[in-house]
């Protein structure tokens, strides 16, 4: 006993190559703008992205201590304890490694292109030297765009 079996079609059928149109390959990486809690246009936990996301997550990464936030324990670069080291190839080259090791783990969307630190000659709150890291970035997204991200270690 054969089967009857009948296809109804409503509407018009659309081209194959109207259907699947090609989208953005580009991906937005969109997070939390720092410091937390700071009253801001956006409210409470307002969002960025772009350059602004990669440069308060770099500021916030180079001004933290390894062993400072609570369930991250290696997150940040312990650049405080090169302060009253002697400037010289072998401490710059400590602080180059501690800088790329801990961005290459923790800042996505961004490639690293130049590490520059310079001894400011200025006391810190403690009477010591301090240190002034300039980091050159290029965002993955934006192969054109270079720009810098200062902080101040003392």
């Amino acid at each position: 006993m054969a089967a009857n079996l009948t296809t109804t079609i409503n509407g018009n059928i659309v081209a194959g190559y109207l259907v699947d149109s090609p989208k953005s390959t580009k991906k937005q990486i969109i997070g939390f703008n720092y410091p937390l809690g700071s009253v801001s246009r956006g409210g409470y936990f307002s969002k960025k992205s772009g350059i602004e996301l990669v440069k308060n997550s770099v500021k916030q990464l180079l001004l933290t201590e390894k062993g400072q936030r609570v369930m991250l324990p290696n997150f940040g670069c312990s650049l405080r304890q090169y302060l009253f080291q002697p400037l010289d190839e072998l401490t710059f080259e400590g602080i180059r490694k501690e800088i790329q090791t801990s961005f290459a783990n923790y800042i996505i969307g961004a490639r690293l292109v130049k590490i520059s630190v310079f001894p400011t000659g200025d006391a810190g709150p403690a009477g010591g030297n301090s240190l002034q890291v300039v980091l050159s970035l290029k965002l993955d997204s934006d192969q054109f765009n270079i720009f810098d991200v200062e902080v101040n270690i003392s």
